[in-house]
């Protein structure tokens, strides 16, 4: 176990060296000049060259992603173009708010588990029917469109929560402390967690419809065993590891940014930042903010690798 994690996490350096380059160069050949976004719209072709020359931007790619290698093995960042703040405050700053949002948008999420299970004890039914067409409506609806949908009902037309922003106490980074940052989370989290609430609810379905048709199941019937029992005992465990694998990676990808959701909801978090960045081609934390992204989404891939072992001990990791 200790050697795969070993290798898990020697993995996780070389993922986030890839995903740095990439970012990089795609930064590199986006159109735009940061430095005559600095300059401003009257700057003078000698006060833009005077900027590029200061960010360093007048050197080559390589030269660019060396030093930007160097500082990052040393633990920095690097400096944002546009406010000259350290990207790793910027990070820290942001990333709370986040992780909130992402921690509340899995616990949403988690409702589809006991909606599929009720789906799918239920095959062919009228609630099954019923769950099933709503999870697949609200699947296809893009999050941009459900997040305009929530502010217009929930905000504009019924005034019960607010439709942007962010802030209040919090309790360890993440727990709501009071009720002014309680409803800023609300429409956020419901707007990313009820698109995954319909995904699992249509997985846990059909986990569970295999799960009891198998012939251990068959068998525990056969013994007279009570079907609560059945359900919960033998079945549940093995038909909860797909779902935990889509729970697991939602919330490193959701760490990721959320980008849509944080800019639709203008609710401070790494996705604002990582958007607001790409608009001022702000390399340094665009590149730092992608990487902090793509470690939590690594890392929860991890975890439910080892979670695997936990739910079926048939599955083995490798050790050689």
């Amino acid at each position: 176990m200790l050697a795969y994690i070993a290798r898990r996490l020697a993995q996780l350096v070389l993922v986030l060296v890839g995903v740095s380059f990439i970012t990089f160069i795609i930064m590199f050949v986006v159109p735009g000049d940061p430095a005559a976004l600095l300059a401003g719209k009257n700057a003078t072709p000698e006060k833009v060259a005077q900027i590029r020359q200061n960010l360093g931007l007048d050197e080559p790619l390589y030269v660019q992603y060396g030093k930007f290698m160097g500082r990052l093995l040393r633990g920095d960042f690097g400096t944002s173009y546009q406010t000259g703040q350290p990207v790793s405050e910027m990070i820290s700053e942001n990333a709370p708010n986040t992780i909130q949002l992402a921690v509340a948008a899995v616990l949403i999420e988690l409702i589809g588990i006991p909606l599929g299970i009720y789906s799918a004890l239920r095959q062919y039914t009228f609630w099954d029917t019923t769950l099933t067409t709503g999870a697949l409506l609200i699947w296809g609806t893009p999050v941009f469109v459900l997040a305009l949908l929530m502010q217009y009902v929930f905000g504009l037309k019924l005034g019960l929560l607010p439709i942007s922003g962010s802030g209040g106490e919090t309790f360890l980074w993440i727990i709501p402390a009071d009720l002014e940052n309680l409803e800023a989370l609300i429409l956020p989290a419901v707007t990313l967690g009820i698109i995954e609430v319909a995904y699992i609810s249509y997985m846990q379905r059909a986990s569970m419809l295999e799960v009891i048709r198998a012939d251990y199941i068959r068998t525990a019937r056969a013994k007279g065993v009570a079907e609560r029992r059945v359900v919960l005992k033998h079945g549940l465990k093995n038909a909860l590891i797909p779902v935990i694998t889509i729970a697991g990676i939602d919330l490193g990808a959701l760490m990721g940014g959320a980008i849509l959701t944080e800019t639709v909801f203008s609710r401070p978090g790494i996705g604002l930042m990582i958007y607001q960045a790409i608009g001022a081609r702000d390399m340094p934390v665009v590149v730092g903010g992608v990487l902090f992204a793509t470690f939590f989404y690594v890392l929860a891939n991890l975890i439910v690798d080892l979670t695997y072992a936990y739910l079926d001990p048939r599955i083995r990791l490798e050790e050689g």
